[in-house]
């Protein structure tokens, strides 16, 4: 990453990214009654200097005409009378402001439709994530809700020790340089120390809009480079008020930069992506507790009766258990109550360690994340310790591990 200084943000918050329906393509009606119009301008005034047909090809250039033609016609209405100009020509050129003016108020109307438009997009993205059950699902998933809020690409991060790790990436029209684009932004995680324009969106907690990507020195190198972008939009997620990641989008299949309006777009799809992940999040946690209790009673109706003694064995277990859960936030995921070793069972070390993770509730994500694996690999392994002890599911691998722990010689006397 080349040193750039965050002092010297490459954001921009141009006029650009404040003009009116930027990128809103005209409706082929609205387009010949504004040719038309420009060409009754042309010959009223004789000005070569408006744009023709081919230059109009969205709202801005259409308004940027329109209040040329109003100048212009103002002018020379105004001098006609100030020095007792024709009458019918004076009359046509008011004539020619009037339907300059209703042009413009059809354009304004079409411009506020294609924003209702788009607000509803964002609705129905983040509708398609009501149905997640796990903050894993919501991550898998809230890539591709992003392009169904009208971006061409999306890529959500994460936040972890002041780096910024990539976890998904949507691209619309091809799926594998979505894939590459992943890979390149995990094998090259970025530091948020100031010298990429990221780093501002943590500290003040607002969106961004970044033009001239390619040539800007404070971004992502290895993310721009290999998505080739023009310009983004980024935003900071959100939940209990800490930025934990972003998500990032553009346009680029449109063939157009982004502004202001798709910063407010994207933003407001975080938004509501932040209160799904709180919702997750929190599931995940009801998850945990529930595995818990099930390895609680697991170990209990493995063990032998002769080995479960009323203040004995079930109290002991049943309270570290309680530590557990108080603890869990606080330690590494692993729990001190499973061997070290695969003792009694064909287990490799690397099992043992997925199981351990298993039994803290984690997804098979963060249990690759945490062993620095594939997510794949975990999924291998959750299989081969499902199948060595005869577990129809990842709480019932738990408890019978727990119960055989209970059976080992040396444990309770």
């Amino acid at each position: 990453m080349r040193p750039g200084g965050s002092n010297a943000v490459a954001v921009e918050s141009t006029g650009r990214s404040d003009e009116f329906g930027r990128g809103i393509l005209l409706a082929d009606g609205h387009r010949e009654r504004i040719v038309a119009l420009l060409d009754e301008v042309r010959a009223a005034l004789a000005d070569v200097t408006l744009p023709t047909a081919d230059q109009l090809f969205d709202v801005p250039t259409a308004r940027a005409a329109l209040d040329h033609s109003w100048t212009r016609v103002f002018a020379a209405a105004t001098s006609a009378v100030g020095h007792g100009g024709v009458a019918a020509n004076s009359a046509g050129l008011v004539a020619l402001l009037g339907e300059i003016k209703q042009v413009d108020e059809l354009l304004t109307a079409e411009n506020l439709r294609s924003r209702d438009a788009a607000f509803g997009r964002v609705r129905e993205a983040l509708s398609t994530l009501r149905g997640c059950d796990s903050t894993a699902t919501l991550v898998e998933q809230a890539a591709a809700a992003v392009c169904i809020a009208g971006f061409d690409r999306a890529i959500l991060s994460r936040i972890e020790n002041s780096a910024w790790i990539t976890e998904n990436v949507c691209v619309v029209r091809d799926q594998k340089w979505g894939e590459e684009i992943l890979e390149i932004g995990r094998t090259n995680p970025q530091t948020l120390d100031g010298s990429i324009v990221e780093t501002e969106m943590v500290r003040r907690k607002v969106g961004i809009v970044v033009h001239d990507v390619q040539g800007r020195p404070a971004v992502n190198r290895p993310i721009a480079d290999a998505s080739l972008s023009r310009s983004y939009t980024a935003v900071p997620l959100m939940t209990e008020g800490a930025v934990v990641g972003f998500v990032h989008a553009d346009r680029y299949y449109q063939q157009r930069d982004v502004d202001g309006f798709d910063r407010q777009l994207l933003t407001l799809f975080a938004e509501g992506l932040g209160q799904a992940l709180g919702r997750t999040t929190m599931l995940d946690r009801l998850s945990a507790i529930q595995v818990g209790f099930d390895h609680v009673a697991g170990a209990l109706a493995s063990a032998k009766s002769d080995r479960v003694r009323l203040g004995a064995a079930a109290p002991r277990s049943m309270g570290s258990m309680s530590v557990s859960f108080r603890g869990r936030a606080a330690h590494s995921g692993h729990d001190d109550r499973f061997p070290t070793g695969g003792e009694g069972t064909n287990l490799t070390r690397r099992e043992i360690e997925v199981l351990r993770l298993m039994a803290s509730g984690d997804t098979n994500g963060r249990i690759a994340r945490r062993l620095v694996i594939s997510e794949g690999t975990v999924k291998s392994h959750v299989k081969h310790i499902l199948r060595k002890l005869g577990a129809a599911n990842r709480a019932e691998a738990v408890s019978r591990w727990l119960g055989m722990e209970h059976d080992r010689p040396g444990r309770d006397g």
